[in-house]
């Protein structure tokens, strides 16, 4: 049974709440909608973001919402805040070392061609050589007969200058 003197309407309840909690309370609703709408605001246009965001802030949000764009491009529309070409290159270094990078913009028929490195070269070795099990342990035989590696690379200077002679 429902004891009908009890019962309490919403509008009986919304009159008994003061009026500066309601007005507080719609000030703090208002408030947060206007932050929600800034965050998406500056999202969307980096031309327009706060005043909070770094220049590499800056340019990721461009470069996302502008995939393919150049350099050229995102300096001349970020040029109110400061970035400068280098900056730009810097931002698009680290995310290409993160592996977050944006794909290039030429095709692949125009792509670089990449020559795959041999196993068993070195950076001293000549292009295209490689160096053998034997040439190997000889060389580790002439370090130890050296008595370090520094004294190799003395010896192998030294004998380098008698050979040009």
């Amino acid at each position: 049974m429902v004891d009908i003197e009890r019962v309490v309407t919403l509008d009986d309840l919304v009159e008994s709440v003061p009026e500066d909690l309601v007005r507080q309370a719609e000030q703090r609703k208002i408030a947060s909608e206007n932050k929600i709408v800034e965050a998406n605001f500056s999202v969307k246009d980096p031309l327009n973001m706060s005043k909070d965001l770094s220049k590499a802030q800056r340019i990721r949000l461009y470069m996302e919402n502008n995939p393919g764009s150049r350099n050229k491009d995102i300096v001349e529309a970020l040029k109110g805040y400061s970035v400068t070409a280098a900056d730009v290159a810097n931002v698009k270094s680290i995310a290409k070392r993160q592996g977050t990078h944006e794909p290039r913009a030429y095709s692949s028929e125009a792509a670089p061609v990449r020559t795959p490195r041999s196993e068993t070269s070195t950076g001293i070795s000549s292009p295209g050589s490689s160096i053998t099990l034997p040439e190997l342990e000889a060389g580790v035989a002439f370090v130890k007969a050296a008595g370090s590696i520094m004294r190799a690379k003395h010896l192998l200077i030294i004998i380098e200058q008698i050979k040009a002679c």
